[in-house]
């Protein structure tokens, strides 16, 4: 029995090789088309390639995604509230869009209504100091906050701004220290401590106004304080200027404390470190007193800042 191989018969189906053949044909020809014929769409020539890249990139990912941080960035830049009318314009966007997403915004607390308009909300600003409260922050911290402690013979707080309040994340205190309030996880009005007005005092004037458009009114604990935006507005000047805010008994009656801001790479407040302890006799801190602490606080806020810098 032969076994040469028999010719193809006419019509049967191609071999192997030769749809291999073909194959490579057909490949090669999309190749020499897509990378090397330019046609042109919409005025431009060039390969289809680069039209495709181009067509991809000019897709919106997430469109109302998009929209919403444009929203926020633009009311992050007005120095008044925003209505929805301007922002329209601005943005180029239908009204109904703008409407729709402030709704949204406004119920997850990222936009706060107003009569005159929208204002960002309190969760931009808790979203914005989130990262301070996580672990690398707390235990960069925790040493410098400890000595301040250990050498004062006072109480040494470590706090963080959410929304309108100080929340404390580090405490530390000496062996006698006075009874206060400031606990790990203790909330208070940030305009009645001294650590959160250290924050707000490097801060810019919309965002303070931010950070209390959630609260109706300025609470008063013990009688002293500010009462409006425009007693908060010249004590946090004062404290700019000076470096160090000061608390005499806004908080708790018969205690003073005294705080420095701590600022990441760029020079924004993220934090504060506070020392506290009893007034003399229930009146205020002897200067020299308040001076060295102020002293004392500027230092440890400066080391904990150079230690979040790396």
């Amino acid at each position: 029995m032969s076994t040469e191989s028999q010719p193809t018969a006419a019509g049967a189906p191609p071999t192997s090789e030769a749809k291999g053949t073909w194959r490579f044909v057909d490949f090669s020809a999309i190749g020499i088309f897509m990378f090397f014929v330019p046609i042109t769409i919409s005025g431009t020539s060039t390969i289809p390639l680069d039209h495709l890249v181009s067509a991809i990139r000019r897709m919106p990912e997430v469109p109302a995604l998009r929209r919403a941080v444009a929203i926020l960035r633009h009311l992050s830049g007005a120095n008044r509230p925003v209505g929805a009318g301007p922002l329209v314009r601005a943005l180029d966007l239908p009204l109904s869009t703008v409407y729709d997403l402030l709704a949204v915004l406004e119920e997850l607390a990222l936009v706060a209504k107003t009569d005159g308009g929208y204002l960002l909300g309190a969760g931009v600003s808790e979203l914005g100091s989130a990262y301070v409260r996580s672990d690398p922050v707390r235990r960069r911290a925790q040493p410098v906050v400890r000595d301040l402690a250990e050498t004062t013979g006072a109480t040494a707080q470590l706090a963080v701004l959410r929304g309108w309040e100080s929340v404390y994340l580090v405490k530390e205190q000496a062996v006698s220290p006075a009874a206060i309030i400031t606990a790990t996880g203790v909330r208070m009005p940030a305009y009645l401590t001294a650590t959160g007005r250290a924050i707000m005092s490097r801060m810019e004037r919309r965002e303070v106004l931010t950070l209390l458009s959630a609260e109706e009114g300025f609470v008063n604990r013990t009688g002293v304080g500010p009462a409006t935006h425009r007693e908060l507005a010249k004590l946090l000047r004062r404290t700019r200027a000076d470096g160090f805010a000061v608390e005499r008994g806004e908080i708790s009656p018969h205690i003073w404390t005294v705080a420095a801001p701590v600022l990441d790479h760029h020079d924004r407040p993220i934090a504060a470190i506070g020392l506290s302890d009893l007034m003399d006799e229930g009146e205020s801190p002897h200067p020299e007193r308040e001076a060295a602490a102020a002293t004392a606080v500027r230092r440890a806020a400066t080391a904990v800042t150079a230690r979040l810098r790396g």
